[in-house]
């Protein structure tokens, strides 16, 4: 596995970085997430920040588990947080929304035309995203915003076969 040994190295860093500022550093929510008409800080850095350590350990494994088993590249990850930090107004609410759900949503939407059984990977994220609208503090729009911006990027950039005579 020498291919993307960087992207998965800078990967199991920020895993590591969200799983310990879990343990460590309890925010005030209001200053570190992403509201409604927040700050250009807020955007940048509320996919660091998460509620609890149970929260930053499904978002890490979630992150990792993407990097390890697709060819995520680089441009794909920073995409992918471009995705989570242009999130439109009307996706958030005027509760502070923290976590890396964003990014991973964002990535899964952009490797959802290298599944195999496409209908069946995108039946799960449906169904995940649906789930999600069933939880109070689970901010079901950005899940389902990054997802659809994903697919977008990944239809963009999917290779076209090639058919020859």
């Amino acid at each position: 596995m020498v291919c993307g040994k960087i992207e998965k190295t800078a990967g199991l860093l920020i895993a590591a970085y969200v799983l310990a500022s879990a343990l460590i550093y309890v925010p005030d929510w209001n200053v570190v997430g992403a509201t409604a008409d927040c700050g250009i800080l807020q955007r940048l850095g509320y996919s660091f920040f998460h509620a609890s350590l149970l929260h930053a350990s499904i978002n890490a494994w979630c992150f990792i588990s993407i990097l390890f088993l697709y060819n995520v590249t680089w441009w794909r990850m920073a995409v992918a947080y471009a995705i989570a930090v242009a999130a439109p107004d009307f996706v958030l609410s005027t509760m502070p929304t923290v976590g890396l759900s964003a990014v991973c949503f964002a990535l899964l939407g952009s490797i959802a035309f290298q599944a195999k059984r496409k209908i069946y990977y995108n039946g799960c994220m449906a169904l995940y995203i649906a789930l999600g609208f069933m939880f109070p503090l689970v901010n079901g729009w950005l899940h389902f915003y990054s997802y659809v911006a994903g697919l977008f990027v990944g239809f963009l950039n999917m290779p076209i076969p090639c058919r020859r005579k």
